[in-house]
C-alpha cells in the first residue's frame, strides 16, 4: 500500500502534458559545380506523409543564376535546357491521374526568396519533385566565377505534446500517436 501512495503523490507533482505545435521542415539547398561547359543535372523526388493533424504547409523557394541576363543574349535560353530550377508539390493521388500540380514554381533566371503557406490540407502522401539544372565554375580570377543555385524547403506544421517527465529533454510526442 506505500508503493501505491508514493505513486499518487508523484503523479500528482508531475505537470500536466501540454501540446505545442512542432515543425517538421525538409530542405533542399543545391550550388552547382561544373568543371566543363555541360551544365550538371539536379533531380529528387520526396514523399511527405500528411496526417490529419497536419494544420499548415509552408514553402520558401529563392534561385539564384549569377550573370543569366547578360549570358541570355549570348546563349539564348528559351528552352530552359541550359539553367533552370522547376519545383512541383503534388497532392495525393494527384499526379497519378493526370492533374495539375497543388503548387509549382520555374525560374530561369534570379528569383528572390518568397513564401507560400497553405492551410485545409489533404492526408496522404504528397510528393515533392525538384528537376534542375545549372553550372558552377570557379575561375582564377574571383570576379570570373560563378554557381548557380537554389533552395527549397517545405514545412508541416502539427501538433504534438509534451510531457513532464520528459519534457527537460526537448521530446515531442506527435498527437497523431496518441
Amino acid at each position: 500500500m506505500g508503493l501505491v501512495m508514493q505513486r499518487e503523490i508523484m503523479e500528482d507533482m508531475r505537470d500536466e502534458p501540454f501540446v505545442i505545435n512542432r515543425e517538421e521542415a525538409y530542405l533542399w539547398d543545391v550550388t552547382f559545380n561544373s568543371d566543363s561547359l555541360e551544365s550538371v543535372q539536379y533531380t529528387n523526388q520526396t514523399q511527405i506523409v500528411f496526417d490529419e493533424t497536419v494544420s499548415k504547409l509552408s514553402i520558401t523557394f529563392r534561385a539564384q543564376f549569377p550573370y543569366s541576363s547578360i549570358l541570355e543574349e549570348v546563349v539564348p535560353n528559351s528552352t530552359n535546357e541550359y539553367r533552370y530550377v522547376e519545383v512541383r508539390v503534388w497532392e495525393p493521388g494527384v499526379k497519378e491521374s493526370g492533374g495539375n500540380p497543388f503548387w509549382e514554381v520555374k525560374a530561369t533566371q534570379d528569383y528572390p526568396l518568397e513564401r507560400f503557406e497553405f492551410s485545409e490540407l489533404s492526408n496522404g502522401n504528397w510528393l515533392v519533385e525538384i528537376d534542375a539544372r545549372g553550372y558552377g565554375f570557379d575561375s582564377p580570377i574571383e570576379q570570373a566565377s560563378f554557381h548557380d543555385q537554389f533552395d527549397v524547403s517545405v514545412t508541416i506544421t502539427k501538433p504534438c505534446v509534451h510531457f513532464a517527465e520528459i519534457h527537460d529533454s526537448g521530446d515531442c510526442t506527435d498527437l497523431s500517436e496518441l
